[in-house]
């Protein structure tokens, strides 16, 4: 027969000492000492398919979001596969020049553009809300991120317009008069009145 002690892993175990050295009495009163116990054993099973730098990364994670109070199992297992907060999403939809990262490109593949670029702003604060929620649910269920573009199109900026010289000008039109059928002369005429 096993104990409980068996049950957590030792990784569970050094999570469970680091988030109480991060969170002290916030994390300890709220999910117990002993990882072996209570929540202990409820963390491991949702956490056991983590690997030990998903699980590296969602305390980090957890430390940088400058929040006191230590995350729900759900919020540190988003933390842990790179899901971001939802207003850092939209930060990124809305000022991102550059290349959008995976978890950003996984929400907008669940948008419709163009009805989204067309919407007021709370009617596209929803479909955003929703797009992203359709997209963590997807990772927290296992779904990868998409990979990063193996290339980019350059655009590159057209030329500047370089105004025709005064003898390729009158070149041009003496053409365009000879097409007319005007006699050469009178546009020049034309022109200057």
């Amino acid at each position: 027969m096993s104990s409980p002690i068996d049950a957590v892993p030792g990784r569970i175990r050094t999570l469970w000492l680091r988030m109480a050295e991060c969170y002290g009495h916030r994390w300890t009163s709220a999910y117990g000492e002993d990882a072996a116990l209570g929540a202990g054993l409820t963390w491991a099973k949702g956490l056991a398919k983590l690997t030990n730098e998903q699980l590296a990364k969602g305390i980090t994670q957890a430390v940088a979001s400058a929040d006191p109070w230590p995350p729900t199992l759900p919020a540190f297992r988003s933390m842990c596969l790179g899901i971001p907060s939802l207003a850092l999403v939209k930060h990124e939809l809305r000022h991102g020049n550059a290349a959008r990262s995976p978890f950003v490109r996984l929400v907008w593949d669940r948008i419709d553009g163009y009805l989204y670029a067309r919407a007021d702003a709370d009617k596209a604060d929803r479909m955003l809300a929703e797009a992203y929620q359709l997209a963590a649910e997807y990772v927290m269920l296992g779904g990868s991120m998409p990979q990063a573009a193996a290339a980019e199109i350059e655009h590159e900026a057209p030329a500047k317009p370089v105004p025709a010289s005064p003898e390729v000008v009158a070149k041009h039109m003496d053409d365009i008069a000879r097409i007319l059928g005007v006699e050469e002369g009178e546009h020049a005429s034309d022109a200057a009145a």
